[in-house]
């Protein structure tokens, strides 16, 4: 079998496992893991058995939601039910602290957030969308997923990010070709306290570039400067003049003063 045979038969494969369940929840962010897996359950289940949730809070970027309230209107995912819940993790010591568990600890609290959701429902399997190459990086997270029995179907299925996106693209995902996102949490350097005005800030600045048609960007501050990472085709545009100055005005209107453009791409 070639490559691409082989990524067919791994969609199959994720379809046909996906079908021991009779009714589950997504925990659904817009990206491009979670909309692939959202299909696959629609597929599998049919729509009315599906349930997309999707965690609202300071720490996730307002494009992000805008994207996937967007995306959950598609004809691809007719009939799929979308619930948005609410936290705020600036309740959570964990969180503010921004230790190196921070992650875990959040991600943790979070999803016990959306399975205590679901207690008095019949979507009672949560499904995240963690894939084979999460696995490579040091990420916290997946331990809360793992103590917490969240199903990870991508992941058994043996799909990595570079497959996944070639299946988006293949069922019809507008989505297929998006950026891989985090929460605005992962700017803030660890060990440095978690402020809410800070998020704010960066969730602006982020929001403002999107908008000048820099997906997929970073905008990091330190003590007394901050950095902008682009994707590497974004990095000549980001540079004109007409560009860099719209950008340096409205940083600058953050109290973003000394900005800079890391050399190492996204």
């Amino acid at each position: 079998m070639n490559d691409q045979s082989i990524t067919s038969a791994k969609l199959y494969w994720l379809i046909e496992n996906i079908s021991q369940y009779e009714k589950v929840a997504v925990a659904y962010s817009g990206g491009i893991d979670s909309s692939l897996l959202l299909y696959a359950a629609k597929t599998a289940l049919g729509a009315g058995n599906v349930v997309a949730l999707t965690l609202i809070s300071s720490v996730v970027p307002t494009y992000a939601v805008q994207n996937c309230r967007t995306l959950l209107k598609e004809s691809i995912f007719n009939g799929i039910s979308h619930r948005e819940i609410l936290v705020n993790p600036f309740e959570w010591d964990d969180f503010t602290k921004n230790s190196g568990d921070r992650c875990y600890f959040c991600k943790k609290r979070m999803y016990l957030t959306l399975i205590d959701s679901m207690k008095n429902s019949p979507f009672f399997i949560l499904f995240d969308g963690t894939n084979v190459d999460d696995t490579k990086e040091d990420r916290p997270g997946r331990k809360a997923v793992q103590e917490l029995n969240v199903k990870t179907p991508l992941l058994e299925a043996g799909l990595r990010k570079n497959e996944i996106r070639i299946l988006a693209k293949k069922v019809g995902l507008s989505n297929y070709d998006l950026p891989s996102n985090s929460c605005l949490a992962t700017r803030i350097p660890t060990g440095i306290c978690i402020e809410e005005e800070m998020l704010n800030r960066i969730d602006q600045a982020e929001s403002f570039l999107v908008r000048e048609g820099f997906s997929g960007c970073r905008v990091k501050p330190y003590e007394s400067y901050t950095v902008i990472e682009v994707q590497a085709s974004q990095m000549e545009d980001i540079i004109r003049p007409e560009n860099r100055n719209r950008i340096k005005e409205f940083f600058a209107s953050l109290n973003f003063l000394a900005v800079a453009l890391s050399l190492k791409h996204r």
